[in-house]
């Protein structure tokens, strides 16, 4: 039976005999889930990526058998078996009569309201706590995982074959959901990391941090129940499971980063810590694996984008999360920087700085909340003042860009900081930039522009949701204009063309920090 039929057939109730309720089905670049009442089944795709080879029933029978074998000492109760799909009279069910097509891993379906992903998508008030116990239970389950035995030069000489697997799986993604630019800086990097700490790993080697841990260590696949379960464990291929510690510890960070919560990244850490957890190593080593498990994730989706069998929202989800993790992976590498927008009502200046920042992990501050915080005019109404007026006024907006100067200076110590503001006056902007600089801030402008038409109807539909703080408006568009002064040839400037996609735009910002070339 071909995947898709199959596909079709297994959406209806029929396929799963007692079930109640509709099949709702999650699909990844390698298998589809099927959330049916109270189980969920999944079944692998018959593909072969070379690092996972599904290819065959056969393969696919016996994966799920380790499946379930590897998950029951990190999710106990959850994995309840293999069952197989038979087809008989056109239809296929689970248990049925007939030849059999397909199998699927059956599992007891856990509770949405206590996954890890769904507790921070709504900031629920139970998460710092929450996470101390998930690096606690992480850490015991890393202290009594099997030491790898072996040479103590294997696992380096495996991560450095699992990095070049990566590029190479990462080529047909060029220049679509990565540039050639990029994948050299990263090569770079993976090169310069290997050279002057290849030692340390093969010391963490010896000393018995390689492990068989997890290898798909993320907030998708961590359910808050008593015990704490951490499902979908690596089966496939056991040089993804069997790694050091750091490198299964360094995932979670990652994802947690990813999700805009270095907060809870830091309150993992401590709780791993408190937990007796192997020692997770220096931060060189640390940063190096989530650049790793980013650039692993940023693959996956990649493939997930390109697979002709998907569906169209998997396929276009897939893209947008590719390069997001692409993007963070570079993120990780790049120096702290001052970085100041710049350019014209509309010109997507808050948007570039929002989505930089994830990828940064950088502190933004938004000249249209400190002006009206400044003013005591948050939650007021002041979209209708003049242009120049009121809160906008001279005086006003000098005091404003004071007040992000001090915030600047105030927060370089912990990283990268973003100053999201327009910048009009010349002459002012020079001058900030020449604090910046003597204060050591190494201040770099990001000039956001786009055709008048598209600055407008941008303007347009903000107005019309009515959730951003900025009072621009296309009736104000062409005052702002004529005294806009654009970045002199003398200014640290990287012109952006925002009609582009921010993700293509936030990597190609990247990409300038780590390798110092204007691309203009």
């Amino acid at each position: 039976m071909e995947e898709a039929e199959l596909h079709q057939q297994l959406l209806s109730r029929e396929a799963w005999p007692g079930s109640r309720g509709r099949v709702v089905c999650r699909e990844t670049h390698a298998s589809r889930v099927y959330l049916v009442g109270d189980h969920v089944y999944k079944v692998k795709k018959p593909v072969n990526f070379g690092f996972l080879d599904f290819s065959t029933l056969e393969k696919r029978i016996h994966f799920c058998t380790e499946e379930v074998r590897l998950n029951d000492r990190f999710a106990p109760g959850t994995y309840l078996g293999v069952g197989e799909l038979r087809l008989a009279a056109g239809r296929v069910q689970l248990g049925g009569a007939g030849e059999r097509v397909e199998v699927a891993v059956i599992m007891r379906r856990l509770p949405r309201a206590r996954m890890l992903e769904h507790l921070i998508a709504r900031n629920a008030s139970e998460l710092p706590a929450a996470i101390e116990l998930v690096g606690k239970r992480i850490a015991h389950l890393h202290e009594t995982s099997p030491v790898a035995r072996g040479p103590a030069t294997a696992d380096r000489n495996q991560v450095r074959a699992n990095w070049e697997e990566n590029f190479r799986q990462s080529e047909p993604f060029i220049p679509a959901l990565l540039s050639e630019r990029a994948a050299t800086l990263a090569r770079r990097y993976v090169a310069d990391f290997f050279r002057e700490n290849g030692a340390l790993l093969v010391n963490r080697a010896k000393a018995g941090f390689v492990r068989d841990g997890h290898g798909d260590l993320h907030s998708a696949h961590i359910c808050l129940t008593r015990p704490i379960r951490i499902f979908d464990c690596i089966e496939f291929n056991p040089r993804f499971r069997i790694a050091d510690t750091s490198a299964d510890l360094s995932f979670l960070l990652m994802d947690l980063e990813f999700l805009g919560r270095h907060d809870l990244a830091a309150a993992l850490l401590a709780g791993y810590r408190k937990g007796g957890g192997p020692d997770p190593g220096p931060r060189p080593l640390v940063t190096f694996y989530k650049v790793y498990r980013a650039w692993v994730r940023g693959k996956v989706d990649g493939l997930l984008a390109t697979a002709p069998a998907a569906e169209g929202r998997a396929r276009e989800g897939g893209a947008t999360l590719a390069r997001r993790y692409f993007n963070l992976a570079l993120g990780y590498l790049a120096p702290r920087r001052l970085l100041l927008t710049c350019g014209l009502m509309g010109s997507g200046k808050s948007t570039l700085a929002g989505t930089l920042a994830r990828s940064l992990g950088a502190k933004v501050f938004r000249s249209d909340l400190v002006r009206k915080e400044l003013a005591g005019t948050i939650g007021e109404e002041t979209a209708a003042l003049p242009f120049g007026a009121g809160i906008y006024g001279r005086e006003m907006t000098r005091a404003t860009y004071q007040r992000l100067f001090d915030l600047a200076t105030e927060s370089a110590q912990e990283g990268t900081v973003i100053i999201d503001a327009a910048f009009t006056d010349g002459e002012a902007r020079r001058d900030f930039l020449a604090r910046a600089a003597a204060r050591g801030l190494a201040p770099l402008l990001l000039y956001c522009h786009c055709p008048e038409p598209e600055a407008r109807r941008r303007l347009v539909a903000r107005q019309q949701q009515g959730e951003d703080p900025s009072d621009g408006r296309p009736e104000l568009y062409s005052r702002q204009a004529a005294g806009f002064a654009a970045p002199t040839a003398a200014e640290p400037c990287i012109t952006v063309d925002t009609t582009r996609d921010v993700d293509y735009n936030v990597q190609l910002v990247i990409c300038q920090l780590l390798d110092g070339t204007d691309p203009r």
